[in-house]
């Protein structure tokens, strides 16, 4: 099949003809999961209403992107050049401003007035589902406010639609062949450059991105029949063949000069082996540029030669919260080749060294931060950030001081930063979101653990900026993702916290997948408790999903700890002292739980016993995708026995909510839940200070064996 490929594409160049022209020059400028991140980062405090000062270490901000853009627009056109800007993915999702994507949709029109020429779809962008994404598109071409309004095009090239309801007005919005100008989202798309260069456009979505996009159902990307998005190694194969024709007609039927693909698959300088976009130049032919996203890399301009064609590809990522710029040189040649100018291909800092000083932006901006703040929810008399501050307070928030004042609302003082560096890794940061969800959650109900995902926590740091202060916005960009869809869920943005039950043995095999899966690419998965501890072996074979899960001997987990109860009702979380054993895989039998070698000769180390578990609905609902069978809890699901399978093992069903009568059974959402147990601290304790002797991490899970190094098996 791909050679076949190979020879019609070639004979699709060879009906182009020759080309007689001048060799025309372009410049690609590009972002990447740019995550609303539209204030700097390193506090978001520091840098709004006031901006920050040269020095204090803020990065990003899109009115300081619109600077950078100017000047290498300029540069591009002293030097002959023709540029074009764009980006591969995540536009939305990071930052309190999203909570307006679907009635200001301030990331799309702050694109559009950065003049981006075209954008694609990452798998955040359906954290509010297909409806959330076509209400988002609706909003950036509303009237609001006289803010200037629009997007630009997105192309995404290997989505399907479901033909039903559910995703029926994001598919209206679609245009396969690029023949309708009307429709925001594209299969294709083609750009003429004044210069006279025609650009095609393709937009992929990755296979581990859509593997990590719940949300999107059902809408699904590229799954090879008989498989499920699970399937990674299959559903990048099927991106080969789906993106492959679209490629073709691009070169054939558009006679373009050069393709570019903006694709949201990955590129990490540190395993080339698991970059999908390196795989992706590598086996589709035709391509002459990928723009890449997903992974938040700094990966530097690459190139890549085709399997097929010999046709040399650049791929180039520029980092993630649009703290980076990057910019990609080349020649389209009178012989139709293509040069890459590699020298002048490169990342480009958005420091603070930059002013924030585009007044357009920085009204959006501020208007969207002011309708936050004193719009009223439809239906209520109160703002988003005025019940959800009172939520967190638990109390009237302070009386309103103008613009900022409860976006940036102080929540606790912070002495040091709170880290979040490294893959594979437990960090101070993972370790005080899961504290705070096992503590919202034992205010509601007695609740033994809860767990936290790398890929959940956002951001490399909470840190303590100029101030010392840690405002809610800040807090915001820690844990933002997710909604809590109808009709178990409220509908509202921000995943909401569950409560569940399952057996001991399963609470092994979820830290299995930090020992072992976590491990093959998908370190977001990287899981790590609070309430339990485990130790992990990595000379020891992954755990089998097909065998036993009580038996020791399957797997990497080689020791779990839980929590002694006097300890769990003190919030003391950490500390030998507190922990006991209740797995071993050590233990002969007759030194275990009779008839459980491994497990603990208590009734604590059953390997049966029902253990309660708070956990975000996002790791919940992967947790169902895994196998995993949610047990009911009669306190969060009265009508339910305690151990009763939960209906249709849906993970909304379990959704954590407050005690009526008040403050009216609301759900409890993973920022409220940080958000409320740092504001109970007042002053964020040196546990959490990764640089503190006497919490040394990690200490939660700790990875022994020949690879390990300090605890840790990544380095």
């Amino acid at each position: 099949m791909r050679l076949s490929i190979v020879v019609v594409l070639a004979f699709a160049l060879a009906c182009g003809g020759s080309s007689s022209k001048a060799p025309r020059k372009l410049v690609l400028l590009h972002t990447n999961d740019e995550h609303s991140h539209l204030i700097g980062l390193g506090p978001e405090v520091d840098d709004f209403p006031v901006p920050a000062a040269p020095g204090s270490g803020v990065k990003g901000g899109a009115s300081r992107r619109a600077s950078v853009l100017k000047t290498e627009r300029d540069a591009a056109t002293a030097a002959g050049a023709d540029s074009l800007t764009v980006s591969a993915g995540d536009n939305m999702m990071g930052s309190l401003l999203q909570i307006a994507a679907t009635t200001i949709s301030a990331d799309y029109r702050v694109m559009k007035v950065l003049g981006y020429d075209v954008t694609t779809l990452g798998n955040h962008e359906f954290d509010y589902g297909p409806a959330g994404l076509s209400l988002a598109i609706d909003a950036a071409n509303a009237d609001v406010g006289g803010l200037p309004k629009g997007l630009p095009p997105i192309v995404a090239s290997n989505i399907h639609f479901s033909g039903t309801d559910a995703d029926s007005a994001l598919a209206s919005k679609y245009d396969a062949l690029n023949t309708d100008a009307s429709k925001p989202i594209h299969g294709k798309f083609v750009i003429t450059t004044p210069g006279g260069l025609k650009v095609g456009f393709i937009g992929i979505m990755g296979a581990d991105a859509a593997a990590v996009a719940p949300a999107a159902a059902p809408v699904t990307f590229s799954v090879a029949a008989g498989t499920t998005a699970s399937n990674q190694l299959a559903s990048l194969a099927q991106i080969y063949d789906d993106v492959q024709p679209i490629v073709n007609s691009l070169r054939r039927d558009d006679k373009v000069d050069l393709v570019v693909a903006l694709s949201h698959g990955g590129a990490d300088v540190a395993n080339p082996a698991k970059s999908e976009d390196l795989a992706i130049a590598q086996n589709v032919t035709g391509l002459d540029v990928i723009v890449s996203g997903h992974s938040h890399s700094d990966f530097p301009a690459t190139i890549v030669t085709n399997r097929y064609d010999g046709r040399s590809v650049l791929v180039q990522q520029a980092g993630r919260f649009g703290d980076t710029v990057g910019r990609i040189a080349l020649t389209v040649n009178g012989d139709r080749s293509v040069s890459f100018d590699t020298a002048g291909s490169k990342l480009i800092a958005v420091t603070d060294a930059i002013a924030p000083a585009d007044a357009t932006i920085n009204t959006i901006v501020g208007t969207t931060i002011g309708a936050l703040e004193q719009q009223n929810i439809p239906g209520q008399s109160f703002s988003f950030l005025k019940y959800t501050l009172a939520e967190i307070l638990a109390g009237a928030p302070p009386a309103y001081a103008g613009l900022g004042s409860y976006y940036n609302a102080p929540l606790v003082m912070l002495p040091f930063d709170v880290d979040n560096a490294g893959k594979l890794q437990e960090t101070a940061l993972i370790d005080l979101t899961a504290d705070a969800q096992l503590a919202a959650a034992n205010q509601v109900a007695p609740t033994e653990i809860a767990v936290e995902a790398a890929g959940v926590v956002r951001v490399p740091a909470l840190r303590k900026g100029k101030t010392g202060k840690l405002g809610f916005a800040d807090l915001f960009t820690a844990v933002p993702l997710g909604g809590s869809p109808p009709p178990n869920g409220s509908g509202t943005p921000g995943y909401p916290l569950c409560r569940f039950g399952i057996y001991l043995a399963e609470v092994k095999a979820a830290f299995e997948v930090t020992a072992g899966y976590a491990y093959t690419g998908h370190d977001d998965l990287y899981v790590v408790p609070s309430g339990f501890r485990f130790q992990y072996d990595m000379g020891r074979t992954a755990f089998n999903p097909n065998g036993s899960p009580l038996d020791p001997a399957n797997g990497r987990v080689t020791k779990m700890w839980q929590l002694t109860p006097a300890a769990l009702a003190a919030g003391s979380y950490d500390g030998d002292a507190n922990y006991e054993v209740v797995f071993d895989a050590s233990l002969d039998a007759a030194h275990s739980l009779p008839g459980y070698p491994g497990w603990a000769p208590s009734a604590r180390g059953n390997p049966l016993r029902l253990v309660r578990v708070a956990a975000s609905l996002y790791i919940a609902t992967f947790a169902t995708f895994a196998g995993v069978k949610l047990k009911a809890l009669h306190d969060t699901m009265p009508s339910l026995a305690d151990g009763v399978p939960v209906p249709g093992n849906d993970a909304t069903l379990t959704i954590l909510r407050r005690p009526l009568p008040a403050p009216n059974n609301t759900e409890i959402k993973e920022w409220e839940a940080l958000g409320g147990y740092l504001h109970a601290l007042g002053t964020l304790p040196s546990r959490y200070d990764k640089n503190d002797a006497a919490t040394v991490l990690p200490r939660r899970a700790i990875c022994t064996g020949a690879t390990a190094v300090n605890g840790n098996c990544s380095h």
